[in-house]
C-alpha cells in the first residue's frame, strides 16, 4: 500500500503539469513559466533562498519569483505585517486609507524624482498609465523604446523585444513589430532603437522632432540578460530627450529598490521625468506604481487623466510595502553591500569555474541582478540585445539549465532572463551554488 509521500508525488509531480493543462490554458497562468523546454516544476512552497517541488525536493532559488523577493520566501517582516493588516484591519476597504499615505511618503524619500504617485496592482498597469501621461502632458503621440527592453504587455507599447535581428531595423531604428497577435495593429507611434548608441537615438529624435512624448528605457537592461548603461549614456539620452521636448521614462520594474535604495536613478545620479516601480518594493505581492514632478502629475490630481484600479493600493499589499521600505530605510547601508558582495561571489565564482574548465563565457552584473552567459567565442561584454543574440549560445544554456535544474539549483532556462539574488542568499549558499555548477557544467558542456 503506497505511503502518503508516495500518493503526493505521483499525484503532484508526475501527473500535475498534464492535470493543469486541463484547465490552466498551456497548464500555467504566465507564458514565460510553461515555455517548451523548460523541465517540468511544480513548486509547493518556499522560504528564504529555497524551494521545494511537490515531490519535496529542494532546490536554491535563484529566480526570486522573477525578481520580487528582495528579501526572500516568506520574509518574517513581510509576513507579520501582512498578518497583522488582514487580521486588525482587512486586506481590501475601498477608501483612502493612511498606510497607503505612509507608504506613498517612504517611497518619495528613496525616489525623490516622484513627487506625487498612484499605486497599481501590476508593472503593465502603471507603464500604460505612465504612457498615457506623457502623451497627455506633451500633447504628442510618439514613443521611442529601445530593442530587448519590455515594458508590460499593454497595446502602446508591447513590441516584439525579442526579435530575431534579421527581423530588426537595417538602420539605426524603426518601427515596433507587434508583440503578440490580437493587437489590432498595435503598439501605434512606437519607435524602437539600438541600446547604448546615442547616435542612433539622436537620429530618430530629430527625424521625428516635435512628435516625441517620451523614451522609456529600462535603466539596466534586464529583459534581454543584464546589460548596464555606457558610462554617461543615461546622461546622454536625458538631455538629447529634454532637448527635443520630450520626457524620460525610466522603467524600474526590475532594478527599483534592487540595485539601489533609490533604484539605477539613485546608482547613477540620473533622475528621470516619470519613474515607475514594481517587483522588489511588494517582496512578492502584487504592487507597482508611477509618479513624476508636481506639474506632471497634475493631470492625474486633477482627474483630467483617468487612472483607476479596484486593487490600487489595497491593504494587503500596502502593508507588505510599508514592511519593505522601513527594513530598506533603516538598513540600506549593509543591504546593499551584502547584495552587491553575493553578487561579486557568484559571478567570479562561475567565471573562473568556466575559465578552468575551456568554456567560452560572459558575465554581466549589477549588484544581485546578474547574467552568467555562454558564447559561442571568447567575448570581452554585450552591450546591447543585437550582440546578446550573435553571440550567445542559448541551446547550451537550456542543457546546462537542466543539468542544474536537476541537482538542486533553478534559474530560468531562457538566457535572457537574469538571476535575482536576495537578502536571504549567504555566503554559504553561493558557494553550494558553485560546486553544483561546477558538476554541472563537467557533466553537460564538454564537446
Amino acid at each position: 500500500m503506497p505511503t502518503v509521500t508516495d500518493q503526493r508525488s505521483s499525484l503532484y509531480s508526475s501527473g500535475l503539469m498534464e492535470r493543469a493543462r486541463q484547465s490552466l490554458a498551456g497548464g500555467g497562468n504566465s507564458t514565460m513559466r510553461v515555455l517548451p523546454y523548460h523541465l517540468p516544476m511544480v513548486v509547493d512552497r518556499g522560504d528564504g533562498c529555497r524551494v521545494w517541488d511537490a515531490d519535496g525536493r529542494e532546490y536554491l532559488d535563484f529566480n526570486m519569483a522573477y525578481g520580487p523577493l528582495l528579501f526572500g520566501h516568506r520574509h518574517p517582516l513581510v509576513v507579520d505585517s501582512v498578518v497583522r493588516q488582514v487580521a486588525e484591519c482587512g486586506s481590501q476597504l475601498g477608501f483612502p486609507a493612511e498606510l497607503s499615505i505612509r507608504v506613498a511618503e517612504k517611497v518619495k524619500q528613496l525616489y525623490p524624482s516622484m513627487e506625487l504617485l498612484r499605486f497599481s496592482s501590476t508593472g503593465t498597469e502603471a507603464i500604460a498609465a505612465a504612457v498615457r501621461l506623457a502623451r497627455a502632458f506633451t500633447g504628442r503621440s510618439k514613443l521611442i523604446v529601445f530593442e530587448g527592453h519590455y515594458h508590460g504587455s499593454s497595446d502602446a507599447v508591447f513590441h516584439r523585444y525579442h526579435a530575431p535581428v534579421v527581423d530588426l531595423p537595417a538602420g539605426a531604428y524603426g518601427p515596433a513589430l507587434p508583440g503578440t497577435l490580437g493587437l489590432d495593429d498595435a503598439p501605434n507611434n512606437l519607435l524602437v532603437v539600438r541600446w547604448n548608441d546615442p547616435e542612433a537615438l539622436a537620429q530618430c529624435l530629430d527625424d521625428h522632432r516635435g512628435s516625441v512624448a517620451a523614451v522609456i528605457m529600462e535603466p539596466i537592461m534586464g529583459n534581454a540578460s543584464v546589460i548596464p548603461p555606457d558610462r554617461d549614456y543615461l546622461e546622454t539620452v536625458q538631455m538629447m530627450v529634454r532637448d527635443a521636448g520630450g520626457l524620460l521614462i525610466f522603467d524600474e520594474v526590475i532594478t527599483g529598490l534592487r540595485v539601489a535604495a533609490g533604484g539605477a536613478q539613485q546608482l547613477y545620479d540620473v533622475w528621470p521625468d516619470i519613474t515607475i516601480l514594481s517587483k522588489a518594493i511588494g517582496c512578492g505581492f502584487p504592487i507597482s506604481c508611477f509618479g513624476a514632478s508636481r506639474e506632471i502629475m497634475s493631470l492625474v490630481a486633477e482627474g483630467k487623466l483617468f487612472h483607476g484600479g479596484v486593487y490600487s493600493g489595497n491593504g494587503l499589499v500596502m502593508a507588505a510595502a510599508e514592511a519593505v521600505l522601513d527594513e530598506i530605510l533603516e538598513n540600506q547601508d549593509t543591504i546593499y553591500e551584502s547584495l552587491f558582495e553575493r553578487g561579486r561571489q557568484l559571478t567570479c565564482g562561475f567565471a573562473e569555474i568556466m575559465r578552468r574548465l575551456g568554456v567560452p563565457h560572459v558575465t554581466q552584473s549589477v549588484g544581485p541582478l546578474v547574467s552568467m552567459l555562454f558564447t559561442h567565442g571568447e567575448v570581452n561584454g554585450l552591450r546591447n540585445y543585437r550582440e546578446v543574440r550573435e553571440h550567445v549560445d542559448f541551446e547550451k544554456y537550456i542543457r546546462y539549465q537542466h543539468a542544474l535544474q536537476k541537482s538542486g539549483v533553478y534559474f530560468h532556462p531562457n538566457a535572457f532572463e537574469p538571476l535575482f539574488l536576495s537578502t536571504a542568499h549567504a555566503a554559504g549558499d553561493i558557494d553550494e551554488a558553485l560546486d553544483r555548477m561546477e558538476q554541472g557544467a563537467k557533466s553537460c558542456l564538454r564537446d
